[in-house]
């Protein structure tokens, strides 16, 4: 519930995106991640129905996603792109492992689903570290530094 929202926020900065959207962005996926605990703490089948509200949370950030990758005025460039199909990709694990894990349905052993949620957490979250620190160019590369001038002071 942390990890997840500064993603979110990392990529909404990148693309300049405005303060109501970035406010969208994390309440649904605090909200997203709230449903899921509360489906995990319920008996079935009432905790179906939170894992599909939280599914749908998951698609108002998806879509929101989407829709800033391809935003008209180009902020972000090849980084952001990479950045938001990284997330994206990786964020559609979490929902299938939670309704064929223990969670769920049951169909995945205890041991697999550990490790599947462990892979994924190293790939959206570290590999989103690496991939914005590789990716990211410093702001005002090409520009002169400023007061340049007054650079003596002996």
């Amino acid at each position: 519930a942390i990890t997840t929202p500064l993603i979110l926020v990392d990529l909404a900065l990148l693309s300049r995106t405005d303060t109501p959207t970035i406010l969208t962005l994390v309440g649904c996926d605090l909200l997203m991640v709230i449903t899921g605990l509360i489906g995990a703490l319920t008996v079935a089948p009432y905790k179906y129905c939170w894992w599909v509200a939280g599914l749908a949370f998951f698609i108002i950030v998806v879509t929101t996603l989407i829709g800033r990758l391809n935003n008209a005025e180009g902020y972000g460039g090849e980084a952001l792109k990479g950045l938001s199909w990284l997330t994206i990709i990786s964020w559609i694990v979490y929902p299938v492992v939670w309704i064929v894990g223990s969670e769920g349905t049951g169909a995945l052993g205890l041991s697999q689903e550990v490790g599947i949620i462990t892979l994924t957490d190293l790939v959206s979250k570290l590999g989103f570290g690496f991939y914005l620190l590789a990716n990211l160019e410093a702001p005002g590369v090409d520009e002169e530094p400023l007061n340049t001038s007054s650079q003596q002071y002996v």
